[in-house]
């Protein structure tokens, strides 16, 4: 099954305000997640915790300040992570030439289709309030 999500988003934001609202937690809990806990260095342990669904165990795979970020999240709710039952989400950040910040998102390692299905939808929603934290615009991102 190659199931594969991908958004692009552009914003006028510099790319240093995208990086930091993709990789602080606090910053995370204003636009994804309820509330987050990791440390942006490869191989960190951390949580993103939603009060309606729970707490997704992740664990940080590679970081290029401010262009890179990728982590591996569990797809069960618990505090415990699980690379068997986890998807792949890479940022890439680039700077327009035109002035601010291009942001790509991809996720992949889906193993279900309804799990993507939810996950295509759930990224609609989030990456709308992100636009709408840095631009105070909300918008569908392109796919």
């Amino acid at each position: 099954m190659n199931l594969i999500i991908t958004k692009t988003l552009e914003f006028g934001s510099d790319i240093e305000r995208v990086w930091r609202a993709i990789t602080d937690p606090s910053e995370i809990a204003k636009w994804f997640s309820d509330s987050a806990e990791f440390d942006p260095r490869p191989g960190s342990l951390g949580w993103l915790e939603w009060e309606k669904h729970g707490r997704y165990p992740l664990r940080v795979e590679r970081v290029e300040p401010p262009h890179r970020i990728s982590w591996s999240w569990s797809h069960n709710a618990g505090f415990e992570f699980d690379q068997e039952k986890s998807t792949l989400v890479e940022w890439t950040l680039t700077e327009r030439d035109q002035g601010g910040t291009l942001l790509e998102l991809r996720e992949s390692g889906f193993r279900t289709e309804s799990a993507y299905k939810d996950n295509q939808g759930g990224w609609d929603a989030e990456l709308g309030e992100l636009l709408e934290l840095l631009e105070g615009a909300r918008a569908v991102p392109q796919e």
